[in-house]
């Protein structure tokens, strides 16, 4: 089990912290895993190997809630049973996304959703889509779909939208568990996400099933 000390609970459920490091011997958690954390919830792993501790970076510590380099290895040293040598020991790197304190959340996540809910979240994008007044959260979501991966200036660049109300999109799409992040590489679609995309159709497309009907229809009479 992957555990934290209270006082960081808050930030890990904000989205503030997303990285730990652990003096383990093995990697006890796996890549793409979902594991329980106890009284915090469930955090997914987004990356995990080895690294020298020499290699821990200011944005490594600011990711793990630390203002420092030196703050976190004061913190690194307390946690620590054995002395540290500092060029040669190695720690486990644990990249992580909080996603819930209930399984249903990993449920949702994985596309296991009734009819109705995606209902309610097509309604909440269209409501979204109205108020900016820029609809492309369905072109998002298939760029997305083409890419394992996607950094967010390259989002922006197929978007050709403003980066802040790119951001704005990407907030309410990771709310709502379409997508996921990773902050080395970037954003990445969720079976949700997958299956939504399915029931978002063009004006186009509507149009078009619209005009076949209405054929189908006239050849019939």
């Amino acid at each position: 089990m992957l555990g934290f000390d209270k006082k960081y609970h808050e930030s890990i459920k904000e989205g503030k912290i997303t990285l730990a490091f652990r003096f383990w011997d093995t990697l006890r958690v796996l890549r793409g895993k979902i594991y329980r954390a106890h009284n915090l919830g469930l955090l997914r792993i987004l990356d995990v190997d080895f690294r020298k501790v020499s290699s821990i970076t200011a944005e490594d510590a600011r990711r793990c809630g630390f203002a420092s380099v030196d703050d976190f290895v004061c913190e690194l040293v307390d946690m620590s049973d054995v002395d540290i040598d500092f060029e040669n020991d190695r720690v486990v790197r644990i990249e992580f996304e909080y996603i819930g304190e209930d399984i249903e959340n990993y449920k949702k996540a994985m596309g296991n959703v009734k009819d109705s809910e995606i209902f309610n979240i097509k309604e909440q994008l269209i409501v979204l889509e109205q108020k900016s007044n820029t609809p492309c959260i369905r072109k998002t979501l298939q760029i997305l779909k083409k890419n394992a991966f996607i950094q967010t200036k390259e989002l922006e660049t197929n978007l050709e939208i403003p980066p802040e109300r790119v951001k704005v999109f990407m907030r309410k799409l990771k709310a709502l568990q379409l997508v996921t992040s990773n902050n080395r590489k970037g954003y990445s679609i969720t079976p949700l996400g997958i299956k939504l995309l399915k029931h978002l159709r063009s004006k186009e497309e509507e149009q078009a099933e619209e005009e076949e009907e209405e054929y189908s229809h006239d050849y019939i009479l």
